[in-house]
Formats: structure tokens, sequence, C-alpha cells
């Protein structure tokens, strides 16, 4: 059976894509949860202006214990330079150098014409070898690069030294017959390529990208890109598994992912990405069908020492800060209503990788009605202060949101807000979904509680606190 590698690149595309701004610690934590489960590779951002960015690698790689760390670099020595430094501790490093191999590409990004982009992959990869013994090379947007270019420029990554090269497709329109003739020819143009493991990153802008991906697997790719990002368009990490497990010997492919607690983990990724999972994937496990009395899963006289005990047996690694707030709004939830196994997990999901709070929900009261306009009275505490506000809005959870506003002193720009419920019943438990847009990036928090514009309040203030955090 053929064995495929699993590349992740969610952090890279958190970095690239200003869909939604990741703090340091759900980068860490995004990385530990995808270790745990056994991926292959992890790829972090590109090493940038920000100390951050050499800060987050040198902790991943005296943290990561199973997967490769690899780190993105642009053709440039400096910045190779940069990533092997931060990879000195690393277990396994990996430098991918990534160059766009299309001519409108080269020219547009680097303003570097074919001739001289040819040459410099080879004295980059060479120079990087003595550093880095694992190097892999991306031709950035391969499926429209000229064929006899592509072929020169891959023979010459292999012979400089690559062992992984990945090709490409940036628009993420192919059909898999279009897939199959083009690893063909590549394979049959770059016979080097037996010799190295071949990877490919699709994305999946027409829902095709899974089936390209089965269907490179057929021809020679034995390496694929996946995305744990909510919103991404490379290959979803979560679908690709689920059709592994369930056909992984029919493909005749053999994996090394541990998918006991696939579901539970890439809730968590939702989570940390900003994303919601709906219950066809990654559910909680206790869905909307289920019942209260069915899903139980702690006695009424929970201490804070059996919450951590149920949170550990259930597969999860949550610091004492975390147990702390967990166990605060347990206690919060189970006043009015029997806690099950779906209130837990979302209560973990809000929690894992936030940002100290900066403000913090002590009191609210609400005023609507048919005939009346709707009021809310808030009370944050920050640094040991309270700050109250009213006012009106067009509805409860506007009103809360505007006297939000007011104690703020700013208004953020309100990009989404969605609300599901995690358990079934009259009594179910609401988590609210809050994105912010502030100078052009997007903060996400969430909030879990029985009342939908507590909920809803908690996972505004989440979005704020890493909005001040981060600035």
């Amino acid at each position: 059976m053929t064995n495929i590698k699993i590349s992740d690149i969610t952090l890279r595309e958190a970095e690239q894509e200003s869909s939604a701004k990741l703090s340091f610690k759900e980068k860490v934590e995004i990385a530990k949860l995808l270790d745990k489960l056994q991926v292959d590779i992890i790829e972090s951002g590109f090493i940038g202006k920000s100390p951050a960015d050499s800060v987050l690698i040198k902790m991943l790689a005296t943290t990561l214990e199973y997967a490769v760390l690899c780190v993105p670099v642009t053709p440039d020595k400096a910045n190779i330079n940069e990533a092997v430094d931060a990879l000195l501790k690393a277990r396994k490093p990996r430098l991918n150098l990534i160059v766009p191999t299309s001519t409108v590409g080269m020219e547009y990004q680097y303003q570097i014409k074919a001739e001289k982009m040819l040459p410099l992959v080879k004295e980059l990869i060479s120079y990087a070898l003595p550093l880095c013994k694992d190097i892999e090379f991306t031709a950035e947007d391969a499926v429209r690069s000229e064929p006899e270019f592509l072929a020169t420029i891959l023979k010459a990554a292999i012979a400089a030294g690559a062992t992984t090269i990945t090709l490409c497709d940036s628009v993420g329109e192919m059909l898999p017959d279009e897939l199959s003739k083009f690893v063909d020819a590549i394979r049959e143009a770059v016979p080097e390529l037996e010799g190295v493991t071949l990877a490919f990153h699709f994305k999946d802008s027409i829902g095709l990208a899974c089936a390209d991906a089965l269907c490179g697997f057929k021809h020679g790719v034995r390496q694929i890109k996946v995305s744990s990002g909510s919103g991404s368009l490379t290959l979803s990490l979560e679908q690709l598994l689920n059709i592994l497990k369930t056909r992984s010997e029919a493909l005749n492919i053999t994996y090394n992912l541990s998918t006991t607690a696939l579901n539970r983990t890439c809730a968590r990724l939702a989570a940390l990405t900003g994303g919601v999972q709906t219950e066809s994937k990654a559910a909680p496990s206790t869905t909307a069908g289920a019942t209260e009395s069915d899903s139980a899963v702690l006695p009424d006289d929970t201490d804070i020492g059996k919450l951590r005990s149920y949170i550990e047996s259930i597969g999860y690694d949550i610091s004492e800060d975390e147990l702390e707030r967990i166990y605060t709004q347990y206690v919060d939830i189970s006043r009015s209503k029997k806690v099950v196994a779906g209130d837990i997990e979302a209560l973990i999901a809000e929690t894992a990788g936030q940002v100290p709070p900066t403000y913090q929900l002590k009191n609210f009261v609400i005023n609507s009605g048919s005939s009346i306009a709707a009021t809310a009275y808030v009370e944050f505490i920050k640094d040991g202060a309270v700050s109250v506000a009213l006012s009106s809005g067009d509805g409860p959870i506007d009103a809360a949101f505007k006297a939000a506003e007011q104690i703020f002193g700013t208004g953020y720009e309100l990009e989404d807000f969605q609300i599901h419920a995690v358990t079934g019943g009259r009594e179910a438990t609401g988590d609210a979904i809050v994105k912010l847009r502030h100078e052009g990036k997007l903060y996400s928090g969430r909030g879990v509680s029985t009342d939908i514009v507590a909920a809803s309040i908690r996972a505004y203030l989440s979005a704020v606190n890493k909005i001040v955090y981060e600035g």
C-alpha cells in the first residue's frame, strides 16, 4: 500500500490571508492539536518584520514532538538564514522555498524573468542544503506555467538537493481528468521525480479539491497540502481524512494520522480559527437530537477537580487558568440546567487559545417587547473597576453591543454574527460567534451561555479582548 503524507498549512494561511487574526497563543494551540493528531508536516507562516514570527517558530521547534516543522521562505538568502536560525532546536526541521513559476507570477511578484529565476532557484537550494537537510521546493502556480520551463526548473531544484516537490493548482478549477493528464505529463518530462516526494496543493474553488487529491494519489502524488482554517479554500483536513477513513483500503492508501479524536480535534481547530462546525462534520458529541438525560456527564456536586478529571478523560489538555474560566461558566450553566457533554465541549472551545481578558462581563439587564424599543444595561470589569452603560437598539443584542461600545469608547465593524444551539431541548445552550473588523483584520470571538444575549455579549467581548491585546 502507498503511504500518504499530510502537510497542514493553517498557520501559513492565517498570516497570508488577513481574513482572521490569530493570537500567538492560538497559533501555538493549533500546532499542538495538529501534532497530537500526528499530522506529518506543520507549516508555519513566513518570517516577516515582526519579531513574533521568529519567536513562534522557535517555540514550536521545542514543542512539536511528532510533526516536521516546515518554514516557508522567499527567494532570498536573508530570509533563509532567519528561518534556519528559528529552526535550530526543531526535531524535524524543513525549509519550503516557494516561488511562482508562471511568467505572470514571476514578473508580478519579483520582477524576475524565467531565465533569471532558474539559476536563482539552483543557487538558493544549494545555499540552504548545508543549513537544513530537508528542502521542499514549491512551484506556486504550476498548472499555469509553461510546461517546458516548469520541467526545467523542477529538474534544477531536484539536482540542487530538494527532496520534496510541490505543485500548486492556485486557481482551483482543475477537473480530475485534467489533473491526471497534467501529473502524468510532468512525471514523464521529469523522470527525476521518482527519487523525491511529489506533493500537491489544491484549492477548492469549485468543490473538486478532494476528488483531485484522490485522483492525484493514483498518479504518484505522495504528499498533500491541507488546511484546518475556517473559510480556507485549501483542501480541508477533516474532509480528506473522513474520506480516507472509509475508503483508504479501496484506494490502497495508508496514512499516519490518528483518527480516534478526529472530530473533537477538528471542532476545536474550527473554534480557534473562528469557524462553526456542522452536525454532519465535526459536531459536538451531543447533537440537537439528543436528550439531556442521555448525555449528562457530571453530577450536580462536581467541583473543579472532578471537572479537570473529566476534561482530561475526553482528551483535552488545558491550563489552570483555562480550567478556572471553564469551571466558572460551568457553575453558571448548572444553575439553570443539567450540564451535558456538548455544554462541556462548547465551554472548552470558547476558552481555547483566548487571550487574557481585558474586559469581563459582570452583569446585564435587557428590556424589550413588541411595543417598546429594546434597551440594554451592561456592566463590564476592567482592571478591577466596573464600567456601566445603557443603550437602545434594534433588538436586545444590538442594544447590548451599542452599550458595550459606549464603554469601549469606540465602535467596531461587525463582520459576522452567528448563534447556534449546542444541545437540544428548551434549555439548550447557545454558542455565539462574533467577528469584528479592525484596521483591515478580522478578530473572532466565541461565547457560550444558556442565555443567547449573554452568549452574544461574551463573544463580542472575546473579539474585543483580542483587538486590545494585539494593539
